[in-house]
């Protein structure tokens, strides 16, 4: 798969695994990754929902591959990603991304296991995820720069396409790392280092995302991924005002949207109608 391009019509990304599968009956604890191989038919039903609702990239149900111990999977890392690439390629989507998130490990003082570690961890995870078919790499929920830069380097090492994108929350300056780096600044810094496509996933689909894309659209020249939480446990967001947010951020500069936590189907519908996105997969790849 060659790289993303900048422009034409936005993307629509899948929405919510984990959050999905426990309204489906996932014991909350459980890693979603017993039930690639447990319960198959479930993930395969949520990858079939996301695609029918207008999903044009499904990302892999693999999130936890660096972060759990061997002992926590359901199986080796690379039978579980087998059986994740093989789930999300039955739904026919126009691309499969291999999917890894944070280990859960890092600090927000920078503490945490050593790069060496880091990079070890999500280079066998980025490995078995190539070696199982993907189309690309997608790496998220990244707490700060150090760990995003670790699993951006070990994603590039297998020579596919990586996106990148990290959790932001609310700062003086705007949205902001964990760690305290400027949401700007680390885009940025992930570009540089090589990511075909930066973004946030897990933030409010409100103005404050909007105007991150905004100022990161004029230093950073790749697409801008926006993947924000449908709500808070007991604080759902109407799929109305997850669109209206998401639309915003797309005006603002977007390329790739789609939804994390809590965002099902009606959400990708709602947004998908608020981006009037119809007809075949946009030809967004160059």
């Amino acid at each position: 798969m060659r790289p993303f391009s900048r422009g034409g019509r936005p993307i629509l990304l899948d929405g919510a695994m984990g959050t999905a599968l426990l309204a489906r009956g996932l014991a909350a604890g459980t890693l979603p990754e017993h039930w690639v191989l447990e319960r198959p038919w479930e993930v395969a039903l949520v990858h079939a929902e996301h695609v029918a609702a207008g999903a044009r990239i499904l990302l892999t149900c693999s999130f936890n591959l660096a972060r759990a111990m061997p002992s926590e999977l359901p199986a080796s890392g690379a039978e579980v990603a087998r059986r994740a690439v093989w789930l999300a390629r039955a739904a026919r989507p126009w691309a499969v991304a291999g999917c890894t998130g944070t280990t859960g490990l890092s600090r927000p003082d920078g503490g945490g296991p050593p790069d060496a570690e880091l990079r070890e961890r999500f280079e066998e995870a980025s490995r078995a995820l190539a070696t199982a078919g993907v189309d690309l790499l997608w790496t998220e929920t990244h707490l700060t720069l150090r760990e995003a830069r670790a699993a951006l380097w070990a994603g590039t090492r297998t020579g596919l396409p990586v996106v990148a994108t990290v959790f932001l929350s609310p700062g003086p300056g705007g949205l902001t790392a964990v760690d305290g780096t400027p949401g700007v600044d680390l885009l940025e810094a992930l570009w540089r280092d090589g990511a075909v496509a930066v973004g946030v996933n897990c933030a409010e689909p409100d103005e404050a995302l909007a105007a991150l894309v905004a100022g990161a659209a004029s230093r950073v020249p790749v697409p801008l991924v926006v993947k924000p939480h449908a709500g808070l446990p007991g604080a759902p967001v109407p799929p109305s005002r997850f669109a209206s947010g998401v639309a915003r951020a797309v005006r603002a500069g977007a390329t790739l949207a789609g939804g994390c936590c809590g965002a099902g189907p009606a959400h990708l519908r709602a947004l998908a109608h608020a981006l009037l996105l119809e007809g075949p997969a946009p030809q967004a790849l160059g």
